[in-house]
């Protein structure tokens, strides 16, 4: 995984994946958006707010070629992840994570040799750009509670219990 490269032009569009409508944006380098917005129009000003100096054109038929690869291939594109130092080791950290389990946030501190950063852990998690391709949504509290979700609780149930019904993949 590396760091957010610099681009001038990136690709963005919205596509059905078995958790409802996506919203992604990619460059040369990778996906470097995945979310789940409430319409089209938000999420493209939010691409537009978070890089003001990319010229962003729409093309829904490659995101769709995407989602269809990650949903129904399990095929993983490159990545082109943006955040801190420790942002991007957390986010290295929940790849590992085996599809269809879960880990606890004090797990993932524990994992990386900083067991007494859980907060920071759980700041990372939440600030996760690519929802799903990195696995935020298989983190849970210690207790086994859910904990919470950027994307609602309904949608994490629901990434978890298709992973356990698609172990096969």
């Amino acid at each position: 995984m590396t760091n957010f490269a610099t681009f001038s032009d990136a690709c963005y569009g919205f596509a059905f994946t078995p958790f409802g409508k996506c919203g992604m944006a990619k460059s040369e380098h990778g996906i470097f958006s995945l979310t789940f917005p409430s319409d089209e129009e938000s999420a493209r000003v939010e691409l537009q707010r978070k890089f003001p100096d990319v010229k962003f054109y729409r093309n829904d038929d490659e995101i769709e070629k995407m989602v269809y690869f990650i949903f129904q291939k399990n095929e993983y594109p490159a990545l082109a992840l943006y955040g801190t130092n420790f942002q991007l080791s957390v986010w290295e950290a929940l790849q590992k994570i085996p599809f269809g389990s879960t880990v606890s946030y004090e797990d993932v501190a524990k994992s990386m040799g900083f067991p007494k950063a859980v907060r920071a852990v759980a700041h990372a998690v939440a600030c996760n750009p690519v929802a799903f391709l990195v696995p935020c949504h298989r983190v849970v509290r210690k207790n086994g509670g859910l904990g919470g979700f950027r994307w609602g609780m309904e949608r994490k149930i629901s990434m978890l219990k298709w992973e356990k019904e698609n172990l096969h993949l």
